[in-house]
């Protein structure tokens, strides 16, 4: 099995492995059913971009995603629709107040206390608590991939990114009570989109108003101020609800903060710096968004993906915390899709299907030649020494 966009040639009379599902959860296409053009369409005018499939070029891979959506994670999906239903209605009349009156009214607005009564929030620990035991040891050799699609940019985007959290705070040394705020965090980062109105969510972020804009980027805020009441027994959800839009040059949002693209800090410094749980959750949300796609920007393979996130090392993520990431995720991960170069493989299409002995010299799986012949030859790149190997979608990234 692997993923594909469903625009990619191999998509038209594939099969597919695992069920596609709507941003609600509603199964939109079954596991088993074999793609075609017209139902590639209409899928893609629900607002599906990729699909995990099997065909010739894929025979014996388990690219399977980090986050199970209908399965093992399922516990997790629900705690956090449970807790925005409750967020939602206390909070849906502050998405037609200007940001600062919203800010006020949260004052009033005691959300954490319903959830707390309501045992959501302890739900939505426990679930996080589950996934901490699940994925601080989860194989990155296929990079993570998600099966959520670009519409669902609040609940399965935020579960991907509490799963990412964890595991990349695993590979800093988190203890496990840690991991679990991390998880948090991550889950509840994005908390305050909940009071931004549908439509400057689903608008494209290049195609948004400056004050789309400005209303979009104050969900930080929002939801730093819906999470306030927790700041005394978990200060680490209202912090990275504010700041993990910030950058290390200090051109991010909402207040401008700085970094120092550091892992350790001196905690004695009078300069305050952006945390670190808000800059590993930072990579993290970069790198899901990346990989599932958003309204009007196609989703990347895991290998363009690491390629992004490594390029804004310095000047926007920590460089420290993202030379963790991408040390811990190959290059080019099993199920991503390449061109090879040189040789008698020049152009050829072909897709990894193990890690090599040599590191960015995977073993590949040639399936079409750039005359259209199709074969199924595995080529070992470590004893290819003439041939180079670029991910497909490289270009885009």
């Amino acid at each position: 099995m692997r993923r594909v966009t469903l625009d990619h040639p191999s998509a038209d009379g594939a099969v597919l492995v695992r069920d596609i599902r709507g941003p609600s959860g509603d199964v939109l296409a079954r596991a088993g059913m074999r793609l075609t053009t017209r139902s590639a369409r209409a899928l893609r005018e629900l607002g599906v971009s990729v699909a995990f499939i099997e065909d010739a070029a894929c025979v014996g891979l388990e690219v399977r995603p980090l986050v199970d959506l209908a399965g093992i994670d399922e516990g997790s999906l629900r705690a956090l629709r449970d807790s925005c239903v409750i967020a939602r209605e206390a909070v849906d009349p502050l998405s037609r107040m200007p940001t600062t009156r919203a800010v006020e009214a949260l004052k009033e607005v005691r959300v954490v206390q319903k959830l707390d009564t309501t045992g959501v929030m302890e739900a939505l620990r426990g679930a996080v608590h589950h996934m901490v035991d699940r994925v601080r040891d989860a194989d990155p050799s296929t990079g993570f991939l998600t099966e959520r699609q670009p519409v669902d940019d609040l609940f399965g985007h935020s579960v991907g990114v509490a799963a990412l959290s964890i595991r990349l705070a695993t590979e800093l040394g988190f203890s496990h009570g840690d991991l679990v705020w991390t998880g948090m965090a991550g889950m509840l980062h994005d908390v305050g989109l909940l009071m931004v109105p549908e439509d400057v969510r689903r608008t494209p972020a290049a195609q948004r108003t400056p004050g789309q804009r400005r209303r979009y980027e104050d969900h930080t805020i929002l939801g730093e101020a819906l999470l306030k009441p927790l700041e005394k027994r978990a200060p680490a959800l209202s912090i990275v609800a504010a700041e993990h839009h910030e950058e290390q040059s200090g051109g991010g949002y909402p207040r401008g903060m700085t970094g120092g693209n550091r892992i350790l800090r001196n905690a004695n410094s009078p300069i305050a710096r952006i945390s670190l749980v808000s800059e590993i959750v930072a990579v993290a949300d970069r790198y899901e968004r990346l990989i599932s796609g958003a309204p009007g920007v196609a989703p990347l393979s895991a290998a363009a993906a690491r390629h992004v996130v490594a390029g804004e090392a310095g000047p926007k993520l920590n460089a420290e915390v993202v030379g963790r990431f991408v040390d811990l995720i190959p290059r080019y991960p099993v199920g991503t899709e390449v061109i090879l170069s040189g040789g008698r493989h020049e152009g050829s299409c072909a897709v990894v299907v193990r890690q090599g002995v040599e590191r960015d010299r995977p073993v590949v799986r040639v399936y079409a030649t750039p005359d259209g012949i199709v074969t199924a030859t595995d080529v070992d790149l470590a004893d290819q020494r003439g041939v180079s190997l670029t991910a497909a979608d490289a270009i885009a990234a």
